[in-house]
């Protein structure tokens, strides 16, 4: 199994900036409807296991989304015993997140520049 941290030494350095889950998200959201567990996972899967958001960092993220309106609760689908709440984006989510693909394209621009920090 991946782990989440690039090891230098005795440091470890985390693989994915801070503040990039909320975009990644409402990045997902612009997919399907998903829960917080299905979110989880669909990061963890999609980043081959690098990075793996817990329940700490998704539920408070999802909070926040869902206060400031970029996204929505669909409905509570049951699942086993428990029910889980499936989010959708809105129309202000979709906004936000529309320069997601500029973003992306200046971020990884950024982290081929800082491989020269290296040389």
């Amino acid at each position: 199994m991946a782990d989440r941290y690039c090891k230098c030494g005795p440091f470890r350095v985390n693989m994915m900036p801070q503040g990039m889950l909320k975009p990644y998200i409402l990045f997902l959201l612009s997919k399907r409807p998903m829960h917080g567990f299905e979110i989880m996972g669909e990061i963890s899967d999609r980043s081959h296991g690098l990075w793996k958001p817990g329940p700490a960092a998704v539920y408070p993220s999802l909070a926040w989304l869902s206060r400031k309106k970029y996204i929505s609760p669909v409905s509570r689908r049951p699942m086993g015993e428990k029910s889980r709440r499936q989010y959708r984006i809105t129309g202000s989510g979709a906004n936000a997140v529309a320069g997601y693909r500029e973003f992306e394209a200046e971020w990884f621009g950024g982290m081929r520049r800082l491989r020269d920090l290296f040389s």
